[in-house]
C-alpha cells in the first residue's frame, strides 16, 4: 500500500502513515463487484413514530367534534316534567295533578343540539326546538321564541323559565 499523501510504501491495513500522519480508512479488498454492505443502513423510526401518534390523535379529535356536531352529546336523553317552581314554591308534577285534576305530563328530548318538546297530554301539539348548552346555562329556541334556563349536571335537570315559572325536567334512565 501506498500512502496517498506522501508516496511512502507501507505494509497492508496500516491505519496512519508513520511519515505524514496522514489517516487511512480500511479498505476492502479489490472485488469485481461494487462494495455495498449487505445490510442496509438503518434509519431512524422516530419521525414514522412520531406520525403516526400525531394521525391517531388527529382521528380522536374529529371523532369527539363529529360526535357533538352530529349528536351524542353528554346532555342527550328524554327529560320529563318533574317539578315546577314559582314565587319561591315548588310543586311535584304529582302534587300539581292532585291539586288540579289535569295531567302534567310533559318531556323534552335532547338529541344534540334538536330537542323535541311533547305536551300533548296537556293539549299541546309536540314542537320542535333547538337547545344550547352553554356551561349551566341551557337556551331553547321553538319558533324564534327564546326561553332560558339552567342545567344541572348533579342532579341531572334541566330547568326552563317561562311566564314566571321554572319547569323542572329530569333525566329518565
Amino acid at each position: 500500500m501506498v500512502c496517498q499523501n506522501c508516496g511512502t510504501q507501507l505494509p497492508d491495513g496500516t491505519p496512519s502513515c508513520p511519515t505524514c500522519g496522514a489517516q487511512f480508512f480500511a479498505q476492502q479488498p479489490y472485488d469485481d463487484a461494487p462494495a455495498y454492505s449487505a445490510a442496509p443502513a438503518k434509519k431512524s423510526n422516530t419521525g414514522l413514530i412520531i406520525g403516526i401518534v400525531v394521525a391517531v390523535v388527529a382521528v380522536i379529535a374529529i371523532v369527539f367534534v363529529l360526535s357533538g356536531l352530529l349528536g351524542g352529546s353528554k346532555y342527550d336523553g328524554k327529560y320529563k316534567l318533574t317539578a315546577c317552581a314559582s314565587m319561591g314554591m315548588e310543586f311535584t308534577i304529582e302534587q300539581m295533578e292532585a291539586m288540579s285534576g289535569e295531567s302534567f305530563d310533559m318531556t323534552l328530548e335532547v338529541k344534540g343540539s334538536k330537542c323535541t318538546l311533547d305536551a300533548k297530554a296537556m293539549g299541546y301539539d309536540k314542537a320542535s326546538c333547538k337547545i344550547k348548552f352553554d356551561g349551566d346555562t341551557v337556551t331553547l329556541t321553538e319558533d324564534g321564541e327564546e326561553l332560558v334556563g339552567t342545567y344541572d349536571a348533579d342532579a341531572k335537570t334541566i330547568t326552563i323559565s317561562a311566564s314566571g315559572v321554572d319547569m323542572i325536567f329530569t333525566l329518565q334512565d
